[in-house]
């Protein structure tokens, strides 16, 4: 017993030690933080590795996939160590660490522990032009570096000066973004595993200015321009590559007065984010649905809410509340917005109830600060499954006689619709044929704004196909997978008796059953007398008392 506890008591001494260890490895000073030795290595991802590559970095065999590598920070190539495996993830964070080793791990970012995430992007300006209206719109290069901003009070890390920003980037495209609400710290603006997963990104030149609209006027008590308003100001955009997340951000340069040529990143502060969870809305008519939208602000201050639609070149006003005088300006018919979520959680989602046809389109969702105002667009697609009935079923045909077989689709939105037809020939033969002399109708629509249409198809049989069977298949936007609906097809005289056959038995069963009744009718009127001494039918028998 004594051994047992002896040999309990080490185990758990030994993970106590690597427990330690790990915990020593997220505050190593090889993750980049001020004050490290320079001789200390510093750790690499490597996503893949040639043979040639491993080769050279003195492995025997291949280096596999996502494999860590200790590189000296004078970039030796002869001292680089490779960590080896296996490896262990360090609570939910992108840090990875070798199993025995506290002196090695990585950013799956590839930036030190606390920088943030870099993030490439397009910086978008108007240039030329007279009027209000640019005369052409340029794009260059740009990095965001979304910085991790921590929850406690602690220093920010320094920006490391040698941060892998590409080659053709100008002065002054480098943008380090400040975010105390964290709401562009989403996952899904982290580096991509392929460069089609990468996020998409705009960064442009913004400028406060005061808002024309009556529902985001005194917003503050004075009525003035908040005092930072003659600061350099930038707005940002940015979307997930899967459509799941996306905020556009108001931005406040905090950085100082900079020299033309200065590469080092201009620092930004975001005053306003105005996200949203669900970008593109998918829905059917009589549901209920919810647009989301969400704000963050750098400060308390009022703020308004507007919705507008958009379809096709033209809109109006949906709703309208300035938070800071609870009041709501504007509000069609059957949508609704929650005011305790709006104060307590920019919650400004917008609740559209019995959903029809006429909701399909683009919302903007715009939240007002005072002089300020960022806006998302949630696409609202309303989409309805198609009804698929295959007529005449069942469909029995003599030899020779031509039938048209129809195929009606109804009840789909929206319109776009493929109808195809297929045979397959009788148990046997398991071949199955486009058939592609079938014709169409028409779309229909329906007083719900729905579609209706037909496809026909003209079917002359043959005894060779008995029990062949006819397809409808109907593909729309709605549906994943394509409707099918399927008829088979009987040849009368096939297989038990014939039409002919059939006719023919039913006259001589009728004529049987008159002679029959005949016969009976002799019988009952007058051999039924001459047996039993009576004429006629016999009497009835009268019931008495």
């Amino acid at each position: 017993m004594t051994q047992g506890i002896s040999s309990g008591l080490s185990h758990f001494l030994k993970l106590v030690t690597e427990i330690t260890n790990l915990v020593q490895g997220l505050h190593d000073p090889i993750i980049g933080q001020k004050g490290a030795k320079e001789s200390a290595p510093k750790c690499l991802l490597v996503e893949q590795i040639s043979p040639a590559s491993s080769m050279s970095l003195g492995h025997k065999n291949p280096v596999p996939a996502d494999s860590l590598y200790c590189q000296t920070a004078a970039g030796d190539q002869h001292s680089q160590r490779f960590c080896g495996g296996p490896f262990k993830k360090l609570f939910t964070g992108p840090f990875w660490i070798p199993s025995g080793s506290s002196s090695c791990c990585v950013s799956a970012e590839g930036l030190p522990d606390g920088i943030g995430t870099l993030v490439d992007c397009w910086y978008v300006d108007e240039v030329g032009g007279r009027s209000s209206f640019p005369s052409s719109i340029v794009q260059e290069p740009a990095v965001l570096l979304l910085r991790q901003v921590p929850y406690d009070e602690g220093k920010e890390p320094e920006i490391p000066a040698d941060l892998p920003l590409p080659s053709e980037l100008k002065p002054g495209r480098f943008f380090a973004v400040r975010d105390p609400s964290r709401i562009t710290a989403h996952p899904g603006f982290g580096t991509a595993r392929v460069p089609r997963e990468k996020p998409h990104c705009e960064i442009n030149k913004y400028g406060p200015q005061d808002s024309s609209v009556v529902w985001a006027t005194g917003l503050t008590d004075d009525e003035k321009t908040p005092a930072y308003q003659s600061s350099s100001w930038f707005c940002s955009f940015l979307r997930t590559f899967d459509l799941s997340f996306s905020v556009a951000s108001v931005h406040r340069v905090t950085s100082g007065p900079r020299e033309t040529g200065d590469p080092s990143p201009l620092e930004t502060s975001v005053v306003l984010n105005v996200f949203s969870r669900t970008p593109k809305v998918r829905t059917g008519l009589g549901r209920d649905v919810l647009l989301d939208c969400g704000f963050a602000m750098d400060r308390q201050t009022g703020f308004a809410v507007e919705w507008r639609y958009q379809f096709k070149g033209s809109g109006h006003l949906v709703y309208a509340y300035n938070g800071a005088h609870d009041r709501v300006d504007m509000a069609e018919a059957g949508t609704d917005m929650f005011f305790y979520e709006v104060h307590s959680r920019g919650n400004a989602s917008l609740l559209i109830r019995n959903v029809a046809i006429k909701h399909e389109g683009s919302y903007i969702c715009t939240i007002y600060m005072p002089n300020l105002h960022a806006q998302q667009s949630i696409e609202l697609q309303i989409t309805e499954r198609p009804k698929v009935t295959v007529s005449p079923d069942p469909l029995v045909l003599v030899p020779g006689q031509e039938q048209t077989v129809t195929c009606d689709v109804s009840s789909y939105y929206p319109l776009d619709v493929t109808v195809s037809w297929s045979r397959k020939g009788a148990a046997g033969n398991s071949s199955s044929e486009l058939i592609t002399d079938s014709m169409l109708s028409g779309h229909r629509q329906n007083p719900d704004g729905t579609y209706n249409m037909s496809s026909y198809l003209t079917v002359v049989p043959s005894w060779e196909d008995h029990l062949a069977t006819y397809t409808c298949h109907v593909e729309h936007d709605s549906i994943k997978t394509p409707v099918r609906k399927t008829v088979t097809l009987k040849v009368a005289g096939v297989s038990g008796p014939s039409l002919d056959d059939a006719i023919g038995m039913f006259v001589c069963a009728f004529i049987v059953y008159g002679i029959l009744k005949f016969l009976y009718w002799i019988f009952m009127e007058k051999v039924y007398g001459l047996l039993f001494g009576t004429e006629g039918r016999p009497a009835e028998k009268v019931k008495t008392n």
